[in-house]
C-alpha cells in the first residue's frame, strides 16, 4: 500500500528508506525510514470496508494488544513473541480495525489476530492496510527510559514501537523460499554496517541486550575491557557488539560510512556531520542509552 494513493509509488509501503525524498547535488536521498511492510486489503464489503483477517506469521505467544486506536500512531495493534532459537523476536500488526487476540494466547501460523483497518495516524479507509514488522526488543526497562528522557506516559510497556528495532521481512521471506536452512543470525551479521559507536563499559558482564541475543556478541564478553563497540546498519539495527580497549568517556562515533551530505539524512537523525566524521545527536544519545540500559531506574 503506497503512502499516497495519488502520487506515491507502491514502493513507499515497503520496508526501508522509502519516503521523504530529497534532492541534493550528490543525488536523490530518501530520508524517512519505514520500519515495516504495508499490505493492502484484498477484500472489502458492499460499503467498501476491508474485511481481511490479519493472521500470525508464525507460532508464538501474544504479548501485547492495544485495542485503543488513540493511544498510538500504530492505532490498534497486536504484538506476538516468537522463539526460533535466536532470542525473542516480535511480529507487530498495526492499523487494525479490531483486535481478537488476548495477551498470553498461544498462536500458530495463520491464527487470526484481528481485522485489517485504518486506525492510527494519518490514515483513511482508502489507504487501509496492515503494517507488519519483525523486530528485536532493545530494552526490558523501557518505562524507565520513557520517564527519564521523554517524561511521558507509556501505555504499551516494552512493546512500544520506540523500543522495537525491525528487519526487512520481505527479504527474509524470499531467502527462506530459496533456502529452508536459512540462518537468521548469519543473515543479520551480513547486513551492511553504516556506523559504529563505542561506549564506556560500566559492568563486568555482557550488556543485557547481548544476554537476550547471544548472536549479537562477538569476542569474549566475560573478559574485562574498557568499552563496547556497537555496529549498526543505516536504520540503526544492531549487527554486532564487541569488547574494545579504546578509552572513551562517553558514547563516541568511531566509524561512519563517508557521505557528502549531513549524516542525519542517512541515519534517522541519530548522527550528524559529513564525510567520515560524525557525532551523535541528542536523539542518537537517547538511542544508545536505550540499547545499553544506561539510564536511571524509576521509582
Amino acid at each position: 500500500m503506497p503512502t499516497n494513493l495519488a502520487s506515491k509509488p507502491p514502493e513507499s509501503g515497503s520496508w526501508g528508506f522509502v519516503r521523504n525524498v530529497r534532492e541534493f547535488p550528490e543525488g536523490r536521498v530518501y530520508t524517512r525510514f519505514h520500519e515495516g511492510l504495508d499490505i493492502r486489503p484484498v477484500a472489502r464489503d458492499a460499503r467498501g470496508i476491508p474485511t481481511d483477517p490479519v493472521k500470525s506469521i508464525a507460532s508464538g505467544v501474544v504479548v501485547h494488544v492495544n485495542s485503543s486506536a488513540s493511544r498510538s500512531n500504530y492505532g490498534k495493534y497486536v504484538v506476538v513473541r516468537h522463539d526460533w532459537g535466536y532470542g525473542p523476536f516480535y511480529s507487530l500488526y498495526a492499523h487494525l480495525a479490531s483486535t481478537s487476540a488476548e495477551i498470553g494466547q498461544q498462536v500458530s501460523p495463520g491464527s487470526v489476530l484481528g481485522i485489517l483497518g485504518s486506525t492510527g495516524s494519518g490514515l483513511n479507509n482508502a489507504r487501509a492496510h496492515v503494517h507488519l514488522e519483525l523486530d528485536i526488543m532493545l530494552s526490558e526497562r523501557f518505562d524507565d527510559w520513557m520517564r527519564h528522557f521523554l517524561n511521558s506516559a507509556n501505555p504499551h510497556g516494552n512493546c512500544n514501537g520506540l523500543n522495537l528495532s525491525g528487519l526487512d521481512l520481505s527479504e527474509i521471506y524470499l531467502k527462506l523460499q530459496k533456502d529452508p536452512n536459512f540462518n537468521l543470525a548469519k543473515h543479520i551479521h551480513a547486513l551492511p554496517q553504516h556506523y559504529r559507536v563505542t561506549v564506556p563499559r560500566t559492568g563486568s558482564g555482557p550488556l543485557p541486550i547481548v544476554k537476550r541475543y547471544r548472536w549479537m556478541g562477538f569476542g569474549n564478553h566475560s573478559k574485562p575491557s574498557k568499552s563496547w563497540e556497537i555496529a549498526f546498519t543505516r536504520s540503526g539495527f544492531i549487527v554486532g557488539i564487541a569488547p574494545s580497549n579504546r578509552e572513551v568517556s562517553e558514547p563516541t562515533v568511531t566509524y561512519v560510512r563517508s557521505t557528502r551530505i549531513d549524516h542525519k539524512h542517512y541515519t534517522i537523525g541519530r548522527l550528524t556531520g559529513t564525510g567520515s566524521t560524525a557525532t551523535l545527536t541528542s536523539s542518537g544519545e537517547r538511542f544508545i542509552a536505550l540499547i545499553t540500559d544506561e539510564f536511571p531506574t524509576g521509582n
